[in-house]
């Protein structure tokens, strides 16, 4: 009845009136921030746009699990392992370059501290109802049981059930006992989840073009294989492609510490590159935000790291998907990154959509073609044949790569025609005006690069201070 729903409500609110919320790096009341998710679905709800719903927000049990799941690692961590357990150990480093011993002994549905902004908390979006649907793919080779299932239940546990269409773990080709039949026999039974197997090594580049074409969901969700998803980290990133199916959307990505299986916050920063094609973070200056009022509002960013990130599926495969050329991985993010902006899409951060990951101590595996400097090299070098225009040389003197063919790249060419792409130079001016002149080329190669004098200040825009005209003909030699 009418009368009895403000009685339910003062019921439920004098139960979580002594609760906490915590997470980043705080606590607060959890009545307040009920108070104050209530309050803004109410005024939102004539827009269309509601609250996160109770499987995306903090209560009693998650806060008495985390609770729990931390004594059980902090107790592992002060554990005097036997020499099993050391043979174990290391064991586990050797196949992972990570803690797998601590990883193995933790609950698959373990739960660390919510590492959301508070204000994460009240913002509201359109229902679940008219979101896109999503398949989340998982690829892996030779993963850790563990961390392989963790990820998977880690989205199980924390997502709306109506968001999640399908799970795909794309087998590329593992060869450890441990993720055949038995994993088989595991994945069967876990609620939306296929195991899907390329007959051989593929990389990770053709492997994600694979399992996007399995896929049934309206949009794209990319993890790696050891990761655990935060509460309420999908709706922020289909909200973004439910408002622009151009735009494509990626989690703060937080860290699992490789040796403590900690949860540490990351940084709210952008994607960004070197003119070597490097990828890095770099600090948001509150001026780069589109609401400068609001800490916690998607903003640009000109590169993704390319591991974990959402995307309209049919627009996936609408924008050249990957570079088929490339092998392994390497790059793949770069020349999407510089794809999708000069092709008519965006690239966003999203604060409120929190993934964590672990970054391993180093890579565990060989690259399929046995020598990674040149796989990562050509691949990177196709990057620059196709996008980078008439400053592709610039490239070539940083990063020390022109002895590496690039292959036939006429394919990505024609793509970049069909498709209408504007420049490279339009990307430098409208969307990385901060990709500074590489000032240390003159130094590095004398008067091979005359125009390229060194600016003061090196932190403006190089194209602001040099009238920058490329005439590289002996840097092509080298």
């Amino acid at each position: 009845s009418n009368n009895a729903q403000p009685l339910r409500l003062k019921v439920l609110y004098t139960a979580i009136a002594r609760m906490l919320w915590c997470g980043a790096g705080r606590c607060v009341p959890l009545l307040l921030l009920l108070l104050v998710v209530q309050l803004q679905g109410h005024a939102m709800v004539q827009g269309q746009l509601v609250p996160l719903t109770a499987i995306s927000l903090p209560n009693q049990d998650k806060y008495d699990q985390v609770v729990r799941d931390e004594e059980l690692r902090h107790a592992l961590l002060e554990q005097e392992r036997g020499s099993a357990d050391q043979q174990e150990y290391e064991e586990g480093y050797r196949r992972n370059q990570f803690n797998q011993w601590i990883s193995d002994r933790i609950s698959l549905h373990r739960r660390s501290w919510d590492t959301r902004d508070m204000p994460c908390l009240g913002k509201v979006y359109h229902p679940v109802q008219t979101l896109p649907t999503a398949s989340i793919i998982i690829i892996f080779y030779n993963e850790a049981r563990s961390t392989l299932l963790r990820t998977v239940w880690s989205v199980l546990d924390r997502t709306p059930p109506l968001l999640v269409k399908e799970i795909l773990l794309v087998d590329d080709g593992s060869s450890m006992l441990h993720l055949g039949q038995e994993l088989e026999q595991e994945v069967y039974d876990i609620p939306k989840t296929k195991l899907l197997r390329l007959p051989e090594r593929s990389g990770l580049i053709r492997a994600k073009v694979f399992g996007a074409e399995e896929a049934q969901g309206d949009a794209l969700v990319f993890l790696d294989s050891h990761c655990e998803v935060n509460d309420g980290w999908l709706e922020p990133l289909l909200d973004r492609i439910h408002r622009n199916r151009a735009t494509v959307a990626m989690p703060i990505i937080d860290v699992i510490e490789y040796e403590t299986w900690e949860h540490k916050t990351a940084l709210v920063e952008r994607g960004v590159f070197d003119w070597s094609l490097t990828f890095d973070w770099k600090s948001l200056d509150v001026t780069e935000r589109v609401d400068e009022s609001d800490a916690t509002a998607p903003f640009p960013s000109p590169a993704m790291a390319g591991g974990l990130f959402a995307i309209d599926r049919q627009y996936f495969f609408d924008i050249g998907a990957y570079d088929m050329g490339m092998e392994t991985w390497g790059g793949e993010n770069i020349e999407m990154s510089i794809r999708i902006w000069t092709c008519g899409g965006r690239i966003e951060a999203v604060p409120c959509s929190h993934v964590a990951h672990v970054f391993r101590r180093k890579a565990p595996y060989a690259f399929k073609t046995g020598n990674p400097d040149a796989t990562i090299g050509r691949n990177v070098n196709r990057v620059a044949e196709v996008w980078l225009d008439e400053y592709k040389d610039i490239y070539y003197a940083k990063s020390g790569n022109r002895r590496f063919e690039a292959g036939d790249v006429s394919d990505r060419l024609a793509l970049k025609q069909s498709l209408n792409c504007k420049s490279f130079s339009w990307y430098l001016r409208k969307v990385f005006p901060d990709l500074g002149l590489p000032y240390d080329l003159q130094v590095k190669n004398g008067q091979l690069f005359p125009g390229l004098s060194c600016p003061n200040p090196f932190t403006q825009a190089w194209y602001k201070l040099v009238r920058f005209t490329p005439n590289l003909s002996v840097a092509s030699r080298m």
